[in-house]
């Protein structure tokens, strides 16, 4: 991918970071950036969705290979934190006091261990018990010599709009994070994560080599550098587990989305939460494979009901699936329903093009 200039700027100042931050690693760090003159000690960048913000910030985390370092999507985080917390308030002898500032450092210690280095994905703040811990959090951080970069849709003085006590939480913002990071715009005018969605006139792909390879790198660019992570939900009662998500996008290998004894509400409740579903390894079916069969044509039928975009990888074209199956239920109606969903028309009118 091609960076525009302003990509360009904001990735050349996260590589001067990386280099004096790499050459530095067994000194103390923030000693050498402070007889430099420069006080930096995180970077803020944000801008509108589609920019390249995570792209950039996670082609930085991975140049980095000589310091510890780790990398959250900020929401994840802030859940750890809040179980650490849980964990460390639960394991508290009886009639043991102890200060809530002790236990939060505590629990950031144990989210976070010896790292050097922390990017947080998507910072937003919309909880009041988060914003209420992130002065504590952030300044302990920065105290500690921790490099800390952000990226975000808004700027440092638009989070946390209309929350409430939000006089106390921008305190936060004056007093931390403005005084800690230097804030960096991209203001790019191209969305390209939208570029690309709109040029992708391939949904539907033969597996081979070169194809395999295609649709990681199609998971990789929707993906935005998220880290894939376990979902859950609740069918009627009940807990369905997602292997692989990244927030309204879910990767599905055919084995665990039809081999195992799922109903149209679990086809249901993930169609209505996902966006995006890629469905890799899909196989032609035998004649044994008569409720593999008709598990397909109930998520098929879901994806086209909730208007879910959907990316395949198969063994082979879309209208053999079926061919030597016996007494599979709506099998015309699946090949014709997977060769609309292929189509412009269709991707054009998903979730996934008119939410985003």
């Amino acid at each position: 991918m091609n960076l525009d200039s302003r990509q360009i700027a904001i990735k050349n100042k996260l590589e001067a970071l990386s280099k004096v931050l790499e050459e530095n690693s067994s000194q103390n760090f923030w000693q050498k950036i402070i007889s430099e003159k420069e006080q930096i000690k995180g970077c803020y960048i944000y801008g509108d969705v589609g920019r390249g913000k995570t792209m950039l910030m996670k082609s930085f985390f991975d140049s980095i290979k000589k310091t510890p370092k780790i990398y959250f999507h900020f929401n994840a985080f802030m859940q750890k934190i809040h179980e650490a917390l849980r964990d460390i308030r639960s394991e508290k002898k009886v009639g043991e006091k102890k200060a809530v500032k002790d236990e939060l450092l505590l629990a950031v210690s144990s989210v976070i261990g010896e790292k050097k280095l922390i990017c947080f994905d998507e910072f937003q703040v919309v909880d009041i018990a988060d914003a209420m811990l992130l002065s504590r959090i952030f300044s302990h951080l920065f105290a500690q010599g921790i490099l800390v970069i952000f990226t975000s849709n808004s700027s440092p003085q638009d989070l946390y709009k209309n929350g409430l006590q939000r006089e106390v939480f921008l305190e936060f913002i004056d007093q931390v994070l403005l005084k800690n990071c230097q804030v960096l715009h991209l203001n790019s005018e191209i969305d390209y994560r939208k570029q690309y969605r709109d040029s992708l006139v391939k949904r539907y792909f033969i597996s081979n080599k070169n194809n395999r390879q295609e649709v990681k790198k199609i998971i990789e660019i929707f993906a935005e550098g998220k880290r894939a992570k376990v979902s859950k939900l609740k069918v009627w009662g009940r807990e369905l587990k997602i292997k692989k998500t990244y927030d309204k996008i879910a990767v599905f290998d055919f084995d665990d989305l039809c081999r195992n004894p799922l109903s149209a509400s679990d086809y249901s409740a993930i169609c209505q939460n996902f966006d995006l579903i890629f469905l890799l390894k899909l196989p032609c079916l035998t004649k044994e494979e008569v409720n593999e069969a008709r598990r397909l044509t109930l998520f098929i039928d879901e994806i086209y009901e909730n208007k879910t975009a959907l990316i395949i990888l198969a063994k082979t074209k879309a209208e053999k699936i079926f061919l030597d199956v016996i007494g599979a239920e709506g099998s015309k109606r699946t090949t014709s329903r997977l060769n609309e969903i292929k189509s412009d028309s269709y991707w054009q009118n998903s979730k996934i093009s008119i939410k985003n």
